[in-house]
């Protein structure tokens, strides 16, 4: 059994013995030198190990490079992709090439390719409002939020920052958690609704962006224009910062949106 990589980062931190002090240095430019926030074995692995195959959620599609991560989540949740590997492949490929220039994808963006595929923005808010995530959950709806990486993977104001990445809620589990499909690594794990609220926080503390946004089918049909326009109507709050999943894990430690 896979343990869930998330879930466990609070008990490892709270296991992991101390470090030994260091003795204080004697060179005065080594005393000077500004010491690098520490980043957790476990996070660092993360995103080593995130584009490697692995055994993932069978309904979570993986993101197939380092920056296509709204592809995928537009990719996941159309209700007429094909979610095998080839044709998800496919499809993310040319919902990337079509509205975005391959470094991330911006809210606009995703909404465009959300658009593209029969779906509708509903609400838009720069948070993660979950009384509004609740509703929409109880409506059949799915809510895609962007974060920053190492705040929801630690729950730690580390001010570390990892990448702008978009991930899916979808649902809750029997402890009031909400249910994430995290592209970046193919998987479903739960969270606090505070946790990602937090990583939504430190999203805009970082990258300057963040937020969420409801989508589901609309009421009644409308063309891929139309949906735009919608849309458009939403977007602006979570700003114009790139998503796109774990760009950070070659350069953890530094702005990479």
């Amino acid at each position: 059994m896979r343990v869930n990589l998330f879930q466990s980062i609070a008990r490892l931190a709270e296991t992991r013995p101390q470090q030994a002090a260091q003795p204080a240095a004697t060179d005065p430019a080594q005393a000077q030198a500004p010491q690098q926030p520490a980043v957790p074995d476990i996070v660092a692995r993360y995103f080593t190990d995130s584009f490697e195959p692995a055994a993932g959620a069978s309904d979570v599609v993986k993101q197939t490079k380092d920056a296509n991560c709204g592809a995928a989540v537009a990719t996941m949740l159309s209700p007429t992709a094909g979610k095998d590997g080839a044709a998800a492949a496919q499809k993310m490929d040319a919902l990337e090439s079509r509205f975005t220039d391959g470094g991330g994808t911006t809210p606009e963006e995703l909404a465009k390719m959300l658009a593209h595929e029969g779906l509708e923005v509903k609400k838009g808010t720069s948070n993660f409002d979950m009384p509004s995530v609740n509703e929409a959950l109880s409506r059949g709806q799915q809510v895609v939020v962007q974060v920053d990486t190492n705040r929801l993977a630690t729950g730690v104001d580390s001010k570390v920052a990892g990448g702008s990445h978009w991930v899916v809620v979808d649902g809750m589990d029997d402890k009031g958690n909400y249910q994430v499909k995290d592209t970046n690594t193919g998987s479903r794990y739960s969270v606090s609704g505070q946790q990602i609220a937090d990583s939504v926080g430190s999203a805009w503390e970082l990258h300057q962006g963040g937020g969420m946004l409801v989508v589901g089918a609309p009421q009644s049909a409308m063309d891929e224009g139309t949906l735009v326009e919608k849309a458009n109507l939403h977007t602006d709050v979570l700003g114009d910062t790139d998503g796109g999943g774990s760009r950070a894990r070659g350069s953890f430690g530094r702005e990479s949106s």
